[in-house]
């Protein structure tokens, strides 16, 4: 069966109901991974799936909270049996990123795989791939292509449009209302897309700079369901909420003033069938 899964609906705030961003599609023949937030690992067990099943890791934007477990990801998926290269695509900067990341891990990796005499060590290799202009990919049933979106100061930021046979994923990554996202989800199945919801002013931890500038580039209930709208498209899926907590209801009755179609509020785990 073909689905998509929310593994992990947060934002940097820490919060035990929703974790960091990740999401799942899984058809017959892939495992296709977009972003890797804090405890992608742990939801891929309670679904059922091993990371050495994952066939590509599709980064949105080099922020900490989409990419803070990628290697946890490496390490448990060469731990679990992969026998293939570690696949990474993503943003110019992802290379440096994961190539320190994995030498501030040298001494413990090395002592690892010299103690543990694993069979699989070709599981250990990585093939990272940064977008030079457009990343496309199409395999099997398959077609993935990315999406520039606008998340400035944070560039460049992608979103992902996938195609499962005739069935349109797109996924927004963060940005604010984008007019590339709103081409690429045109009449597409499913949109899943961020939502900055509100934030309470807590002057220990922010200033009014603070609300303004972390607002300014994501998208409000309104952008959303502008976008929505605008690309006809049949389902939303919210997800990547800021914050983490907030009043589900008023959030869909916000989105509904814009977009008239079927609206759900993204939970960890959440599964939809292609």
């Amino acid at each position: 069966m073909n689905r998509i899964v929310l593994l992990g609906t947060g934002c940097p705030s820490p919060s035990h109901i929703r974790y960091g961003p990740s999401t799942l599609i899984s058809t017959e023949k892939h495992k296709i991974l977009i972003d890797a937030g804090s405890g992608v690992t742990q939801r891929l067990s309670e679904f059922g799936l091993a990371p050495s099943e994952i066939d590509i890791i599709l980064i949105t934007h080099l922020h900490s909270d989409h990419i803070v477990d990628l290697y946890q990801l490496y390490i448990s998926g060469w731990h679990t049996g992969r026998t293939r290269p570690f696949k990474i695509v993503g943003p110019k900067g992802i290379k440096k990123f994961f190539d320190k990341t994995v030498e501030a891990y040298a001494d413990e990796l090395n002592l690892r795989v010299d103690w543990e005499k694993r069979p699989n060590h070709e599981g250990l290799d990585i093939n990272i791939i940064e977008i030079d202009n457009e990343f496309i990919y199409e395999e099997m049933g398959i077609k993935i292509t990315s999406i520039e979106v606008q998340h400035q100061p944070v560039e460049p930021a992608y979103g992902y449009q996938v195609f499962v046979d005739d069935k349109k994923i797109t996924y927004s990554g963060d940005t604010r209302y984008s007019k590339n996202l709103e081409k690429a989800s045109k009449n597409a199945e499913y949109l899943i897309h961020e939502v900055f919801v509100s934030l309470a002013f807590n002057e220990k931890r922010m200033t009014e700079d603070t609300l303004k500038n972390v607002k300014d580039y994501h998208s409000t209930p309104k952008d959303v369901g502008t976008l929505a709208k605008a690309a006809n498209v049949k389902k939303l899926i919210l997800n990547h909420f800021v914050p983490p907590v907030f009043d589900e209801e008023t959030l869909k009755a916000e989105i509904s003033k814009y977009y008239k179609g079927e609206i759900i509020i993204g939970k960890d785990l959440d599964e939809f069938v292609l």
